[in-house]
């Protein structure tokens, strides 16, 4: 067993011995619920994608949340690669979904706080290099749409950072906060 799947493992039974694997179970997938619910309402209230390709987008970041909030509901514990995989994909649809909706700037870039629930799943169960991949994506995700607003919708660059610095915060510190507490743990009890 590899130490990331052994890391993953040893937090799983945690998890387990505390009985919260189907609470941890339903706020993912209310999470990823809660990202293609947002998509569903942007299309039907007329702030979907106006153009081909970025509807196709849209439509697909929005069908992969829904299938990821019934897999984690419904479906069993994901192995250590099934999760890292929910995370990457989680990323790139948010992103998706953000950068084509016909939605005001601010709007847009606050929709990226959607990394946040991902990042804590990613945090507490992921070892380090899992979890830098996720936050590597996160802040290229977020900066591409912050530099998309200041370039193609006219945002003022300061209005942009105010923006975007508390969400780059936000789903890094949570994150890198669970991944010390987790580590913390585990060096207490092993």
């Amino acid at each position: 067993m590899t130490r990331s799947n052994e890391h993953y493992q040893w937090c799983i039974g945690v998890m387990t011995s505390l009985a919260l694997t189907t609470a941890v179970k339903r706020i993912v997938s209310a999470a990823a619920l809660a990202m293609a619910v947002v998509v569903t309402f942007e299309l039907a209230f007329g702030y979907g994608a106006t153009t081909a390709i970025p509807s196709i987008v849209q439509w697909t970041c929005m069908i992969a949340a829904y299938i990821m909030g019934a897999f984690w509901w419904f479906g069993p514990w994901p192995t250590l690669g099934q999760a890292f995989a929910f995370v990457v994909i989680a990323n790139v649809a948010i992103f998706g979904a953000t950068i084509t909706a016909d939605f005001a700037p601010e709007v847009t870039l606050g929709k990226c706080a959607f990394l946040i629930p991902i990042g804590m799943l990613a945090g507490f169960f992921f070892d380090k290099w899992r979890l830098a991949t996720h936050i590597a994506l996160c802040l290229l995700g977020t900066t591409v749409v912050a530099v998309y607003i200041v370039v193609e919708r006219g945002v003022d660059t300061f209005v942009a950072v105010v923006l975007w610095a508390p969400i780059v915060i936000s789903f890094t510190g949570f994150a890198l906060l669970l991944q010390a507490t987790t580590q913390s743990m585990r060096l207490e009890f092993e």
